[in-house]
């Protein structure tokens, strides 16, 4: 076992590719979008990982070569900003690569090379189209084409020693995969999850990848894929979309006129989720309601535009957990509601990570802590609400470093009530909600989260002078 690289991928890492690859997918791309899916954060593209990969691998090569067979299996998503790491493995003959952060096994990497394969058509270039939201009744009897798009000038620029081993055309064609997967089929709400191609000794025809689905079955769809000097298959995943809490017309019936009003509520991460949940419930029961957001500004002027339209009091702020600073209100609030978080993931391949771990006790106990000091500034009575989590009852596997984190924060709370008295800490610990957080590839029961947080919002009874 052989490190061939290191490194960590970056926002404009992903546009270069992207270009190249004409595979614009908000997951890669976008930090406000791809936060709502199931990673939290903008995910590598899988190909940019393979072909990184065969470039660490083939750095010291100085013949023309074709591939015989290639495949990949994505086994986790490689986030941006995360630090990976090539290894060549000696268990078998031909190619055998791995990619790892840290001891998590991201990307498995087969294949075998051969000798050089000439294909005598001019390659097109690409032209950009729109992502694709296909419809789930569509998936099963999709077929159609893409064509080979190349630039060499571009691709030499990210992978300068493979644009120079290996020939155009199967380059060509392992970046029609992802632009495949990601633009077209099954486009917007797709994770690429495998390939597996083999490449023939001569390759003639257009310069197009022509490809099939062939099966699908519980969000996992395959496709059959073939074109110039090549065929195999491609397997995809449907990732759920985005999810939608309530709307504040929806709401209105639960809450009763009145019930929160006397309370300035600032509503930490009140852009999404609980949070926004929260923010609406405490609106229409008659409160004044601050909510922050980090970077979603325009979710959070969303949420404040549905609940102004309904008669109710909002304002929004930018507010960074991270470097808490007083927010500018008209008068001192009386509650505060933390909902503020990290992406949330379990991971089965090491007993305990202290950097995980590290993480989660940052957002929940020392930028809460210090959320909390900045907020209260001349403030002497304070009421907050902790939301903390049902698994600390029920501790489910792999998720040593959040369960221990929430129970830190737990124990924050009763250490911050000594501190200051007229503090009311409350951190009722939550059920599985219907969030973004909660929204994985495997559908799972989820409660409602209106009813639950209601509940508590009423749990948390206004200050009394």
């Amino acid at each position: 076992m052989k490190i061939l690289a290191e490194r960590d991928f970056t926002l404009a890492d992903q546009s270069g590719f992207a270009a190249l690859s004409g595979d614009f997918n908000p997951l890669h791309m976008d930090e406000l979008a791809a936060r709502r899916t199931v990673f939290g954060t903008p995910v590598v593209h899988g190909v940019h990982l393979v072909l990184w990969a065969l470039e660490s691998c083939l750095g010291t090569c100085r013949e023309a070569m074709a591939l015989e067979s290639l495949s990949a299996s994505f086994k986790g998503g490689t986030l941006v900003g995360d630090t990976v790491r090539v290894i060549a493995l000696s268990d078998a003959p031909g190619l055998h690569l791995r990619i790892q952060r840290g001891q998590t096994e991201l990307v498995s990497i087969r294949g075998k090379l051969g000798p050089p394969v000439v294909y005598p058509e001019t390659l097109p270039g690409l032209e950009p189209v729109e992502c694709r939201a296909m419809d789930a009744a569509d998936i099963p009897d999709a077929a159609g084409s893409l064509p080979l798009s190349y630039c060499a000038a571009d691709a030499s620029l990210i992978f300068p020693q493979l644009t120079a081993v290996l020939p155009p055309f199967q380059l060509a064609a392992l970046l029609a995969t992802t632009r495949l997967v990601g633009m077209e089929c099954p486009g917007l709400h797709s994770i690429y999850a495998a390939f597996d191609l083999s490449f023939d000794k001569q390759a003639s025809g257009p310069p197009r990848l022509n490809y099939q689905v062939v099966h699908s079955r519980s969000g996992a769809l395959f496709m059959e894929v073939q074109g110039p000097g090549f065929l195999g298959e491609l397997e995809a995943i449907v990732r759920p979309e985005p999810s939608r809490q309530a709307t504040v017309g929806q709401l209105a019936h639960l809450v009763q006129s009145g019930e929160f009003s006397g309370q300035q509520a600032i509503v930490i991460g009140g852009s999404r989720g609980l949070g926004e949940v929260a923010a609406k419930l405490l609106a229409l029961g008659g409160a004044e309601v601050m909510i922050t957001y980090h970077r979603g500004k325009q979710d959070a002027e969303a949420i404040a535009v549905e609940i102004q339209a309904a008669g109710g009091k909002c304002g929004v702020a930018q507010f960074d957990s991270n470097r808490p600073v007083p927010i500018g209100l008209p008068q001192p609030p009386t509650h505060v509601y933390y909902f503020a978080t990290p992406h949330i993931a379990a991971d089965k391949t090491v007993v305990f990570s202290g950097e995980r771990f590290g993480e989660y006790c940052r957002h929940y106990v020392t930028n809460f802590v210090q959320t909390l000091l900045a907020l209260s500034q001349g403030v002497p009575k304070l009421d907050v609400l902790y939301p903390s989590t049902i698994f600390l009852d029920e501790p489910p596997a792999h998720m040593a470093e959040y369960c221990a984190a929430k129970a830190a924060g737990e124990e924050t709370c009763k250490q911050l009530v000594k501190r200051f008295p007229e503090w009311r800490m409350y951190s009722p610990r939550l059920p599985r909600l219907h969030t973004d957080q909660n929204n994985g590839l495997i559908p799972a029961e989820l409660e409602s989260p209106q009813l639950v947080i209601l509940r508590h919002l009423r749990a948390m009874k206004p200050n009394v002078a």
